[in-house]
C-alpha cells in the first residue's frame, strides 16, 4: 500500500496536467452542447416549428444521435481538415466535436420538456399579447427547466466521461497522461486507481451542483 502511494505521489502532477485539460475540454463542450441544443430543441418544438430549420434540425439531430461519438471524432479529425485543406487545432476539433454531439441530445431533451407542458400555457400567454419568444424566455423555459435540469445534469455527466475518448487522437486529457505515464513506469495500478478517484471526484461535484439546482427549483408543496 505504502508503495502504492508513493507511486501516485510521484506521477500527481502529470495527472494534475491531464485533469486540466480534460475540465477545459468538458467546459467548451458543454458550452456548446447547452447553447446549441437549447436552441435547437426550442426551434424542433411544435409551437415553435417552422417548415425548413426545423426539418433541418431534425435530421441533423437524428445524425448525431445515430452515428457513434467516436466515429463523429474520427471524421473531424481526419476527414474535415482533409477536406477543408486547413489544419485545425486538435483542441477545438476535439471540444466542437463533443459538443455537437452532446447537443444532438440536449436538443431531444429540451423538445420533449416543453413539449409536455399544456398548450393552455401558449394560449394564455397569446391572450395576454407575448409573441413566441417572449412566451418561450418568460413562460415555458422556467417551466421546462424543472423537468430539464435532472436530464441536462445527466448529459453533462456523460459528456465529461466522454472526454476519454480524445485519448485516441493524442489529446493529453486524462486518460492521454495516464497512459503516457504506464508507457514509462510500466505499473498500471496507482495510475487507473489515480484516474478512478479523479473522474469519480469530478461526477461527484457536478451531480451535487445539479442536485442543489434541482433542489432549488423544486416547487414546494
Amino acid at each position: 500500500m505504502q508503495q502504492i502511494i508513493s507511486e501516485i505521489k510521484s506521477i500527481s502532477p502529470l495527472l494534475v496536467r491531464g485533469a486540466c485539460m480534460t475540465l477545459a475540454l468538458w467546459i467548451s463542450a458543454s458550452a456548446i452542447s447547452l447553447s446549441v441544443g437549447m436552441l435547437s430543441g426550442i426551434l424542433r418544438s411544435k409551437k415553435m416549428y417552422t417548415p425548413f430549420i426545423s426539418q433541418l434540425l431534425d435530421i441533423i439531430t437524428f445524425i448525431g444521435r445515430g452515428i457513434p461519438f467516436y466515429v463523429q471524432l474520427l471524421i473531424a479529425y481526419f476527414v474535415i481538415p482533409a477536406i477543408l485543406k486547413i489544419n485545425i487545432p486538435t483542441f477545438i476539433l476535439a471540444a466542437t466535436s463533443l459538443g455537437i454531439c452532446s447537443a444532438s441530445y440536449a436538443s431531444q431533451t429540451v423538445k420533449g420538456a416543453i413539449n409536455a407542458l399544456p398548450s393552455g400555457q401558449w394560449q394564455a400567454a397569446q391572450a395576454l399579447g407575448f409573441s413566441r419568444w417572449q412566451t418561450i424566455r418568460f413562460i415555458i423555459l422556467p417551466q421546462a427547466m424543472t423537468a430539464l435540469l435532472p436530464a441536462l445534469t445527466s448529459e453533462l455527466d456523460q459528456t465529461l466521461k466522454s472526454t476519454s475518448i480524445f485519448a485516441s487522437i493524442g489529446v493529453l486529457e486524462l486518460t492521454r497522461a495516464s497512459m503516457n505515464i504506464i508507457s514509462r513506469t510500466m505499473n498500471p495500478v496507482p495510475v487507473y486507481l489515480s484516474i478512478a478517484v479523479i473522474y469519480l471526484l469530478m461526477s461527484s461535484i457536478l451531480n451535487i451542483i445539479g442536485a442543489y439546482l434541482e433542489k432549488q427549483r423544486r416547487i414546494p408543496l
